[in-house]
């Protein structure tokens, strides 16, 4: 590099070793890898990577000076990809005057060091005047997962999903899928509060508000069935929210997702960006999983709120140990001998009012991160779906 070349130095050895000690880029952060090579080969920076020299530490011999272009560097990078590469690819893209995007988006890294996920069968029970009439076990299923990582520019990274589906064989030819999922970021540890979220679901459209309206809903024989899709960011500056409608082939199931991903993506595109409810700003809300988390996480907690929809929610809890859970639990090996289980009663209400809607949830307590053991509630006035944790 001459004097009079104002660019900044290439990197030293230690981006590459730890490009090609990592693993495999996960298929979701594909297009924030993508976004990087592009921005740095579009200002004819991508030889900044690089130094022209093997580095040590690294066996084998690779031609480094072919190394320019974006598709070398995707393929070098992809081996590589994980959080700590990306703290120091950010690092450089500053430096190169290239800062990333400092809003969360779902091309943010999370990597899958520190994470926990747990599959559930779903039993149903239909309900005549709030009392069980009818159970079946095994109508569906579901799973979560919680993966944690450190961010890019300091402090946390949060991802939380649930997913729940039914099993039309098992629930009388009614097929039915959802899923929501959250990326949040703290400034510090998790326990200083969240400064911004992002979240984004999608589910099937289920008008039926009657068990005689679902009923006929069990004989149709539509081609097509309608989904919601929903997507919003909460942050101390503002709330965003942007909700659409789609249609997709009635015989889709959760094996579908990434096409009805596809479709949902495409119709929020479209839609317009709606204002929260009491038209103010964020400080203080979090997405609806994140408000479960804080629950099974902090053992004082007793009232806390979420944002879902443009809408404020209020959520109270109580709790209680449950020796018989506990001891279900264990029989089934999913908890420790010495391990407790608590009992979470739950009742969400919409601040501007509107009806109660209650849960239970059960945990073991003292975890990093716990996910729940039993999920119950019932989203019809007729139905009773209980998530039972089977891994």
């Amino acid at each position: 590099m001459t004097s009079g070349d104002n660019r900044p130095p290439p990197l030293d050895s230690t981006l590459f070793t730890a490009l090609y000690a990592g693993r495999l880029v996960p298929e979701k952060d594909l297009g924030l890898l993508l976004k990087i090579v592009e921005r740095l080969d579009t200002e004819g920076r991508a030889r900044l990577l690089f130094n022209p020299e093997k580095p040590r530490g690294v066996r084998g011999h690779m031609n480094l000076k072919r190394l320019t272009t974006r598709r070398s560097c995707l393929r070098a990078l992809a081996y590589g990809w994980g959080g700590a590469t990306l703290a120091f690819v950010a690092r450089r893209l500053g430096a190169a005057g290239l800062p990333p995007d400092s809003r969360l988006n779902w091309d943010t890294p999370i990597a899958r060091d520190s994470s926990n996920q747990r599959r559930y069968r779903a039993d149903a029970q239909v309900l005549l005047l709030g009392l069980p009439l009818l159970r079946r076990t095994g109508v569906g299923g579901g799973s979560a997962l919680w993966r944690e990582s450190p961010a890019p520019e300091g402090g946390l990274l949060r991802f939380l999903e649930f997913t729940g589906f039914s099993l039309p064989e098992r629930a009388a030819g009614l097929s039915r899928m959802g899923f929501i999922r959250e990326l949040s970021r703290f400034d510090g540890k998790a326990d200083k509060g969240v400064a911004e979220s992002i979240y984004f679901g999608l589910m099937t459209s289920s008008p039926e508000e009657s068990a005689e309206e679902a009923r006929r809903a069990l004989v149709s024989h539509t081609s097509e069935v309608a989904y919601s899709a929903i997507e919003g960011r909460i942050a101390a500056d503002a709330m965003e929210t942007a909700g659409a409608h789609f249609m997709a082939p009635a015989r889709w199931s959760v094996d579908n997702r990434g096409e009805l991903v596809d479709r949902a993506r495409n119709a929020l595109a479209a839609s317009a960006k709606a204002a929260t409810e009491t038209g103010g700003h964020g400080i203080g809300s979090q997405p609806f999983l994140q408000s479960l988390a804080e629950v099974m996480r902090e053992p004082r907690l007793e009232e806390t709120r979420y944002t879902y929809n443009s809408r404020i929610y209020h959520m109270w809890v109580g709790r209680a140990a449950d020796p018989k859970a506990a001891a279900y639990f264990r029989s089934h090996g999913l908890l420790g001998e010495s391990r407790d289980v608590i009992r979470v009663t739950g009742k969400i209400r919409r601040e501007t009012g509107g009806k109660d809607t209650n849960f239970r949830l059960w945990f073991e307590p003292g975890t990093e991160m716990p996910l729940p053991l039993r999920i119950e509630y019932q989203p019809k006035s007729y139905l009773r779906l209980v998530f039972e944790a089977e891994g």
